[in-house]
């Protein structure tokens, strides 16, 4: 019996491949029920076609790749993405997890696991395996000791006309946010958050001239840097848990869909789950590329982003920079984030 501690995206999404892989799983979950946290709800398609589960009905919508902007220039990356209805998206995962055989516990708050036993208010079960997934503030992460740095967003959905927009669009401006803000547009609704304070976010907004019914309002902790440790023996650590988000875009689902299936195909050596996805998301060059960008000032951005103003990402050349040459702390940072971006793409914002 494989259990997952947290029934989130992470959790839901390892169970699936592992009930296909032909495991019996039963998931621990401490609320009543199933429901999302804070989340952009943003993806690639590709990752998403990884999943074996129906995920097609729960488009919220589709675009067309991601517009990054300060002020009045961007550039772009065409990529064929989704913003998802994600809490109907993980009820109906749940459902088919139980439809297939496993089992989802509700109310089950797990407090401490150790080599043998993970301990809930209700006592304690003897696991063959265990997974956590049970988000940020995750308890079993620290049978492993692990700190995680983290970051705070904090999003409204509001009731929007979404007909003209067809890109998850970024915002960098200082006076906001000291990484980014974001409108991630749904069919009748946007996402619209940022990294920072609610307080910001409504200075973003009315900058942005948006307005519009608040359909809910949200914030949580965003895990950014890189595990000291997520598998040992018996138990391992998935998703924010395992602080295996992209610590250059933010993004959680895309990576919670490539780890979810690296457990199942490595789940009799869990060490070479983990050699595998610390490989796959723990390069250095994310967090120098998130560093960069933090460390970049308005007058900076206003420089590099009137070079490259209105191009696609892919068509953008070193002759692009060579007008930044005479600054040359500036060259360093796009370097740094370039790269970044380039190896983020690999497997999805």
């Amino acid at each position: 019996m494989i259990h997952i501690v947290g029934a989130g995206i992470a959790g839901l999404t390892a169970s699936l491949f592992l009930i296909e892989k032909g495991y019996e799983v039963e998931i621990l979950e401490k609320n009543e029920w199933i429901k999302s946290s804070a989340c952009a709800e943003g993806c690639n398609f590709s990752s998403l076609e990884l999943l074996p589960f129906n995920f097609k009905p729960f488009i919220s919508k589709k675009v067309d790749g991601i517009k990054l902007s300060f002020i009045d220039k961007y550039f772009y990356i065409k990529m064929d993405g989704v913003v998802l209805e994600r809490e109907r998206l993980m009820k109906k995962m749940a459902e088919e997890i139980v439809e297939k055989g496993s089992k989802i516990k509700f109310c089950e708050k797990v407090m401490k696991v150790d080599d043998e036993f993970i301990y809930t208010k209700s006592g304690k079960i003897k696991y063959d395996i265990c997974i956590g997934a049970d988000g940020p503030l995750s308890v079993t992460k620290n049978y492993f000791g692990n700190k995680y740095e983290y970051k705070i967003g904090c999003q409204y959905e509001i009731e929007y006309d979404t007909s003209n927009m067809n890109f998850l669009e970024i915002y960098f401006d200082k006076k906001f946010s000291s990484y980014y803000s974001w409108i991630f547009p749904k069919e009748n609704s946007i996402n619209a958050g940022l990294i920072g304070k609610f307080y910001k976010l409504n200075e973003f907004l009315r900058e942005r001239r948006i307005k519009g019914n608040i359909l809910k309002k949200q914030a949580g902790l965003i895990p950014c840097f890189f595990p000291r440790k997520i598998a040992h023996k018996k138990i391992a650590l998935i998703g924010d848990s395992a602080s295996i988000t992209n610590p250059f875009s933010l993004g959680g689902i895309s990576p919670a869909i490539h780890a979810g299936k690296i457990l199942s195909e490595n789940l009799e050596n869990l060490r070479e789950y983990e050699k595998k996805v610390i490989k796959k998301f723990c390069n250095p060059v994310l967090i120098k590329g998130r560093r960069a960008i933090e460390s970049l000032s308005n007058n900076e951005m206003e420089i590099l982003f009137k070079k490259i103003n209105g191009k696609e990402f892919h068509d953008i050349r070193m002759k692009d920079f060579i007008p930044l040459l005479i600054h040359p702390l500036l060259i360093g940072k796009v370097y740094y984030i370039s790269n970044a971006l380039i190896y983020s793409l690999k497997f999805g914002w």
